[in-house]
């Protein structure tokens, strides 16, 4: 492997081909080695009525962190340490610092946290990530900004409806059995149409209750402050094969229609 480290190899290869090769390659050297040992402290200071709280953890043996780490944050929060102190030890306030915190959200998904989930959860190979991703983006349930996925309306209708309807199927339970059905499939333990029969037997009487229950399901639009030239209505915001676009609600007495121009601030270098 030392031949093949992604230094020996840069000379040969384009920037973003060492950055994909560079990756694959620590990540890979990373799963053969020893697991990293942490020490972590947590100390508690009581003062009457209160108590407060400070951990702190140093690493005793770095393993696999010596070759990836998932991020640098991660680094900075493993290494953090505390000042040496003793059980029975009185403490001085040196300095007081009044913050407010707000308890925020999980952050959204990103192509790499989604993937990771979707492994840590069990659900779905390898070869099929990148088609789920596809498919959430090409359908338009969601879309990237900045490298994290954003539900649209659409999205969230979506996922409701089946929430509502379909819950035993949209369970992670459900889809990490399925996946073991399919390896259990794979090497003879199970006939697939055995499977397919238990699966529908259910499934048949949740879709004949959607499908009775569940009317006609329309997405407001968007209405944009451009006015459409022809009839003076104001265009409203479409999605179509090849993204947003503006659209006239005349349609189809007016039929005009015309790109979706977003600026982004930033000039033009030429011109």
């Amino acid at each position: 492997i030392p031949q093949m480290a992604p230094d020996s190899s840069r000379q040969s290869l384009t920037p973003d081909q060492y950055k994909l090769y560079k990756l694959i390659w620590e990540r890979f050297v990373a799963s053969q080695m020893a697991a990293a040992v942490l020490e972590q402290t947590t100390v508690v200071i009581g003062t009457g009525r209160y108590e407060f709280t400070a951990s702190g953890t140093i690493i005793v043996f770095k393993g696999y962190m010596e070759v990836y780490e998932e991020s640098k944050d991660e680094k900075e929060e493993k290494e953090k340490k505390l000042i040496a102190v003793e059980q029975g030890q009185s403490l001085i306030c040196q300095k007081q610092e009044p913050k407010q915190h707000f308890t925020q959200g999980p952050p959204r998904y990103s192509e790499a946290s989604l993937i990771k989930t979707l492994e840590e959860k069990g659900i779905g190979r390898p070869s099929t990530y990148a088609p789920t991703i596809e498919t959430i983006v090409s359908r338009n349930y969601v879309v990237r900004e900045a490298k994290q996925f954003y539900p649209t309306e659409l999205g969230a209708l979506v996922v409701d409806l089946l929430k509502e309807y379909f819950a035993d199927i949209m369970s992670v339970d459900f889809t990490a059995h399925l996946e073991r059905q399919l390896d259990a499939i794979e090497e003879g333990d199970y006939y697939w149409k055995d499977i397919l029969r238990e699966f529908y037997k259910t499934f048949e009487v949740e879709l004949k209750a959607a499908d009775e229950k569940i009317g006609p399901v329309k997405i407001e639009d968007e209405v944009s402050e451009e006015v459409c030239e022809k009839c003076g209505r104001h265009f409203v915001i479409k999605l179509g094969k090849y993204g947003k676009f503006l659209a006239c609600p005349g349609f189809p007495e007016c039929q005009n229609a015309k790109p979706l121009l977003e600026t982004i601030g930033i000039k033009c270098p030429v011109c």
